[in-house]
């Protein structure tokens, strides 16, 4: 059966979402069968970063309104890694175990399913929380995105994702301004967020054009050389934290 990880932030624009689509590429360059599910009602956007936008049609919720079957929602992203939308818009009728029957109905065909939840705290992070098994949180070196970190790993803990198996990514991270003390440095962020670090992956200007386009950066950057890390660190390994 998959590994079910939650990803999540707490609040917006710290690159939740980016991480997950390289994370999922990343691992599924591997070999693994990896299956992101986007859960941002309304905002998804991993389909537009994937390049996949034009290949998508159903989501997830014409799965649980019963508009067409899970296998013709999933859309096949490159040999291992698929994905599985978000709708257009946002909903209130959503059933608290939404994800959970999907998650139990597809992840024997997958090793790691990665759930991009909606930032915040409420929407659909509970039905997203309730269908995994681990956690990783996004956050930037700032103070309002650790609190919002520390709150949604709060929240997920009401979900029965245990705090030893959260971990926590320190994304666009600007060494000199943490040693300058413009923002926080790595053990203010660990220390304010409660959550056990799994890596950092430094700021890089190309990665918003990647977003957008769907366009893989250069291989050499020092962020895709941190994605590996951290993903070879989800798969057991034991990785030096570099800088």
């Amino acid at each position: 059966m998959a590994d079910k990880i939650l990803i999540a932030s707490g609040k917006g624009g710290v690159g939740k979402s980016t991480l997950t689509v390289f994370l999922g590429r990343e691992i599924a360059s591997g070999g693994k069968r990896v299956l992101l599910i986007d859960a941002d009602m309304g905002l998804g956007a991993l389909d537009t970063m994937l390049g996949a936008a034009d290949k998508t049609m159903n989501t997830w919720f014409d799965v649980q309104c019963g508009n067409c079957d899970l296998k013709s929602a999933i859309t096949a992203v490159s040999p291992n890694l698929k994905l599985l939308p978000a709708p257009r818009f946002y909903s209130d009728d959503i059933p608290d175990d939404v994800f959970v029957k999907i998650i139990s109905e597809c992840e024997s065909d997958f090793d790691l399913i990665f759930i991009d939840a909606p930032a915040g705290v409420d929407g659909c992070l509970p039905n997203a929380a309730a269908a995994c098994d681990k956690a990783i949180f996004a956050a930037t070196a700032d103070e309002i995105s650790v609190k919002a970190a520390a709150c949604a790993s709060f929240e997920t803990e009401k979900y029965d994702i245990k705090r030893e198996d959260m971990r926590l990514i320190i994304n666009r991270f600007i060494k000199k301004a943490a040693v300058k003390s413009r923002l926080l440095n790595i053990d203010g962020v660990i220390d304010k967020s409660g959550v056990r670090l799994i890596g950092i992956a430094p700021e890089d200007k190309k990665i918003p054009y990647s977003s957008v386009t769907g366009v893989y950066p250069d291989k050499k950057s020092k962020f895709v050389k941190a994605i590996k890390r951290i993903a070879a660190r989800i798969g057991g390994e034991n990785i030096p934290l570099v800088l």
